[in-house]
């Protein structure tokens, strides 16, 4: 008897699992049905939101009862993400104090400046953990979702790794609204685009695209939108991983997207018919495309007179050619090539190392390590040591060594040049990349000699003439041979010889500025004494 009475019970469970089973089913297929959708009950939804989110100490769940109007509310928001004043004050003071019914809180009771609806819970939860205010009403098949963001953030300061003498001062924050504000009072123009996107599974990242329309090339903002929506990665540290993850040759050590704190730097590449890529939680923002003659452009280039940023790019270039052969000839002319040194400089270098116990290579690979060491610790530690340890150790470990015969006055000079050279590169991402390009050049030298500096780069003139980012080639102006884009990628021509924009972004139209009708203006008149 009582085995059967287990039987029918067994047997009554699974004709119930079934028959809500087929329910769940016919819902889902149901259309337009969801059972992610919100139900209009105020209990319903503050159950779900207690038994979720709610169990968090800085969500706050108030249950409301509208006394005109005979019907709860419930209002939720984070404490932190939202202004609870803007909360107390434009919301629920307005609510209990309403006659009007749930369906039209929306159109004037809720005093916010953004106020719109959801339905599902997915959008709905979305909505509160990003600072909005939710509303539930019963009766109201949707919830009103109020924007009340507002938290802490850092000041606008002056830029730390792109400083410059004159000009403006004006870095990004952390805060993507506060960066697109700051783009927009810089250009102020109806054809300024911003194009919001989300990225990540866990962490949803707010990533925004800016361009200029009429101005910048569609075929280049439906690429790099197209790269951006294409990321599945659960979160989003920084822009360092969205450029990593969008840019051209990933594998590559050149950089083919540039990342500036500067404001007015991205203002400026917007006016070229360039993008830029703005990454909320993130003061750099990236700039697509950016050929290697960009990185190499800095926002004092601008404040200086043409004659002197023309100047200091050329010694720019040559500290790039000191740091990448000046180490590599030395090694070769020392080690491999002797014939081609004459007989007194020879006497004089092997003179030098004589009786120390490593050759060339060996001094420099030893000095080089040191040299990384010493700004690995100045990176690491407090800004106030920092400083100190890198000059005293730079003093005290240069003198050591040559006392102690293991390394020549000539190599202390030579790497001391090299390293200096290699910071005098605009751009830290590629500070890096020519240190690789030097430890190669310098192992080909040692190995090759003369015939290893000039196979090595060949190799390195086809690598960047055969790399692009986002459709423009990298190594322009030299290849292709663009002789118009030499007035501001190599040297920086006057103002008044500016007219046409650099071909890089492939802007929508041409010219950058029209030259006045009969300019230069006429000089002065002198006037008489006594007129």
């Amino acid at each position: 008897m009582e085995r059967q009475s287990i039987q029918e019970i067994l047997q009554a469970s699974q004709n119930l699992v079934q028959r809500l089973d087929g329910l769940v089913r016919s819902l889902r297929e149901a259309p337009g049905a969801s059972l992610e959708e919100y139900v209009p009950d105020v209990e319903a939804a503050y159950a779900r939101l207690k038994s979720g989110l709610g169990q968090s100490p800085d969500v706050v769940l108030r249950r409301l009862r509208i006394p005109a109007v005979g019907r709860q509310a419930l209002v939720a928001y984070v404490d932190g993400m939202a202004d609870p004043q803007m909360v107390d004050q434009d919301i629920i003071a307005p609510l209990l104090a309403t006659r009007e019914p749930p369906e039209r809180w929306a159109d004037g009771v809720i005093s916010p400046g953004h106020v719109k609806t959801a339905k599902r819970w997915e959008a709905i939860e979305a909505a509160l953990v990003a600072g909005n205010t939710l509303v539930f009403a019963d009766g109201l098949g949707e919830v009103l979702v109020a924007d009340t963001t507002k938290f802490k953030q850092r000041s606008i300061e002056r830029p730390e790794t792109e400083m410059s003498v004159r000009g403006p001062a004006e870095a990004f924050n952390e805060v993507i609204l506060t960066q697109m504000n700051q783009i927009r009072r810089r250009i102020q123009t109806p054809a300024l685009r911003f194009k919001q996107l989300k990225v990540g599974q866990v962490q949803q990242v707010a990533v925004v695209v800016v361009y200029l329309e009429g101005l910048t090339n569609p075929a280049l903002v439906e690429t790099v939108v197209e790269r951006v929506e294409r990321i599945r990665v659960d979160g989003i540290p920084d822009a360092s991983m969205i450029g990593g993850l969008i840019r051209d040759h990933p594998r590559s050590i050149f950089p083919t997207i540039r990342a500036t704190e500067r404001v007015d730097v991205a203002c400026w590449r917007l006016l070229e018919g360039k993008v830029v890529i703005l990454v909320d939680g993130d003061p750099s923002v990236l700039i697509a495309p950016a050929p290697l003659a960009d990185f190499y452009r800095t926002a004092m280039d601008y404040t200086s007179p043409w004659y002197d940023a023309t100047f200091v790019r050329f010694i720019r270039w040559g500290g790039w050619a000191l740091g990448v052969y000046l180490p590599a000839v030395y090694i070769a002319l020392t080690e491999v090539n002797v014939n081609l040194v004459p007989a007194a400089l020879l006497t004089l270098v092997a003179g030098a190392h004589a009786g120390l116990p490593f050759p060339p290579i060996g001094e420099a690979m030893l000095m080089i390590f040191v040299i990384e060491v010493l700004r690995e610790a100045a990176l690491r530690l407090p800004k106030v040591l920092s400083t100190t340890i890198g000059t005293v150790g730079a003093i005290v470990v240069g003198t050591a060594v040559v006392k102690a015969g293991l390394v020549s006055p000539q190599v202390i000079v030579l790497i001391t040049l090299t390293a200096l050279s290699f910071y005098s590169v605009p751009v830290y991402e590629l500070t890096g990349t020519w240190r690789l390009v030097n430890f190669v050049m310098l192992l080909a030298a040692a190995v090759f000699g003369v015939l290893g500096i000039v196979l090595v780069s060949m190799l390195l003139v086809g690598e960047l003439t055969a790399m692009s980012s986002f459709g423009a080639p990298y190594f322009e102006p030299f290849a292709p041979f663009r002789r118009k884009d030499f007035q501001d990628m190599v040297w920086r021509l006057p103002y008044s010889s500016y007219t046409i924009r650099a071909t890089a972004g492939r802007p929508g139209h041409g010219p950058a500025r029209e030259p006045a009708e009969g300019f230069p203006p006429p000089h002065l008149k002198r006037h008489k004494p006594g007129r």
